[in-house]
């Protein structure tokens, strides 16, 4: 699908711009952070926090709105640049990752500075729940590394099954997403049950997100993810992939399948988790955790609020990048 709410993704890239350029000196730290930053993105969680705070009748351009969208798509960067150093990989949305660009260490340096840019956004502002939104977000920094650390000890293991990598991805992928639901909806002063409403919105589409994007591992091409196919493999990753066709595999499709895990190529173990229906299943538990999501905005939104989140999370669920 192509870019959604560009009127909100325009306003959150030129915020960025503002505040990677209020920072030239030194060039060898600022220009590998304004380098990833520009390469650009789906913004998924910026545009969460604007969308959260208007559907409570916030304005999704006012400063100190578009500040917290920001330091959450930093804090995002960072993961990403970390990640990509500790899973080796070279390419980031059809880019050189920074330390593929430059080198380790200049990536190491970069991502610890743009954790310090999101607080300094965050110490901008001081709203009414601002105490809130600031312990919100330092949760989610620690869950985020919680949630890497499994995923670093889960690889090469056959013993993970499905309830330990819902788990994972819960503070890996879901807490950032729920955290950005959670800190636009305290933006615009939501109640305390609204803001439970919206985080936890947040956490059954940042588990669909996950689970969609290991299946896109599998069964997309790197022209359209911006990235190898098959890099999870190549790490012996849990999977929502392998861990579901490990369930729905028969004795011999077990052996098989073991046995391509170990030395296959992604083309063989695309077609076996084909044959496995894992792709079908798949769709199903994203589809199912929608339904789930939208349920927690019917509880507390308006109907109209509602629906534009909706949108948002019908938009980043079908995408195929």
């Amino acid at each position: 699908m192509g870019a959604a709410f560009p009127d909100l993704r325009e306003a959150i890239d030129r915020h960025i711009e503002r505040v990677v350029d209020s920072c030239p000196y030194p060039a060898s730290l600022y220009d590998p952070i304004r380098y990833v930053m520009r390469v650009g993105g789906k913004r998924v969680r910026p545009l969460l926090v604007l969308l959260a705070a208007r559907s409570l009748g916030a304005r999704a351009d006012e400063e100190h709105v578009l500040d917290l969208a920001v330091a959450v798509e930093l804090l995002h960067t960072f993961t990403l640049v970390h990640d990509d150093i500790m899973d080796r990989d070279d390419m980031r949305r059809g880019h050189p990752t920074i330390h593929a660009k430059w080198d380790e260490g200049t990536a190491i340096l970069a991502g610890d500075a743009l954790i310090g840019l999101a607080y300094r956004c965050l110490s901008r502002q001081d709203g009414p729940h601002m105490g809130e939104i600031i312990r919100t977000f330092t949760d989610a920094v620690v869950e985020v590394c919680e949630g890497q650390a499994l995923d670093k000890e889960f690889e090469g293991r056959a013993d993970i099954g499905l309830r330990q990598y819902e788990e994972m991805i819960a503070r890996k992928t879901g807490r950032l997403i729920s955290m950005s639901a959670r800190v636009g909806a305290l933006a615009a002063n939501a109640s305390p049950a609204q803001a439970d409403a919206l985080e936890e919105f947040g956490a059954l589409l940042g588990k669909a997100f996950q689970i969609q994007d290991d299946l896109l591992d599998y069964f997309s091409s790197t022209e359209a993810i911006g990235k190898a196919v098959g890099s999870d493999l190549a790490m012996h990753k849990a999977t929502y992939a392998t861990l579901k066709g490990r369930e729905l595999a028969l004795d011999g499709q077990a052996e098989r399948l073991e046995e391509l895990l170990a030395g296959g190529s992604v083309g063989e173990i695309r077609a076996l988790l084909d044959e496995l229906g894992v792709p079908q299943a798949g769709r199903q538990a994203v589809e199912d955790l929608a339904i789930a999501a939208r349920a927690c905005l019917d509880r507390q939104l308006p109907a109209e609020s509602a629906t534009e989140l909706g949108v948002f999370a019908q938009w980043i669920l079908q995408r195929t990048f």
